[in-house]
């Protein structure tokens, strides 16, 4: 039996986890949520009430996920992340040439470089970058979300490739049926031979 005032069931909560940073974040809020703010967050924000264990079992984890003191010294260590925290949008913003200070607006970004780097050599300029604000309150900043162009990817596919077309080709070299009685080689075998010339010529 459910009390009116009994917290609502784990599993309605707009929560979410992030496994590659350990950040629980609030589907609705789009914004990360340090563990020990979650019960405030939800009943401040969401009228829910809920306990660990509710946030536990709905995450499916056993132990805490990111604090505030430790979001705190990540955000110290990651002004620049490889990949998006997933449930933060991605969104278009500026940051520091001479540093990996980032921020949404260009007057900031002026304001960190009067104070900053106001007398260095070379000059400090504004470039466009994309940024997500993984937090709110004291943790309120912007960091630098270095998306890959593909490039990576793209090597391996072409290395596999490679591997493929070596394989391809000492296959048929070494079966007989690839020459005829004729003397001339299989068209299997020249179109390999030909692809893999290509490709180490390039």
């Amino acid at each position: 039996m459910r009390l009116d005032n009994a917290p609502r069931a784990e599993s309605q909560l707009p929560l979410a986890l992030d496994t590659t940073y350990d950040i629980t974040t609030c589907m609705d809020c789009c914004i990360g949520i340090p563990f020990d703010w979650i019960e405030a967050h939800m009943k401040d924000n969401h009228g829910l009430k809920c306990n660990d264990q509710q946030v536990f079992e709905h995450l499916d984890i056993t132990t805490s996920t990111m604090k505030s003191d430790e979001a705190q010294e990540w955000l110290a260590n990651n002004r620049v992340i490889k990949k998006p925290i997933e449930g933060i949008p991605v969104q278009k913003g500026v940051g520091c040439s001479l540093c990996s200070y980032s921020a949404k607006k260009r007057k900031a970004i002026y304001n960190h470089i009067s104070n900053t780097h106001k007398d260095e050599d070379p000059k400090a300029s504004i470039i466009e970058q994309r940024v997500q604000k993984p937090f709110q309150s004291h943790l309120n900043q912007y960091i630098r979300v270095q998306e890959s162009d593909g490039s990576d990817s793209e090597d391996e596919n072409i290395e596999d490739w490679r591997l493929k077309l070596d394989e391809d080709f000492n296959r048929l070299v070494e079966e007989p049926s690839n020459v005829a009685s004729t003397g001339s080689l299989d068209l299997k075998l020249i179109n390999a031979f030909v692809a893999k010339i290509r490709y180490e010529t390039i």
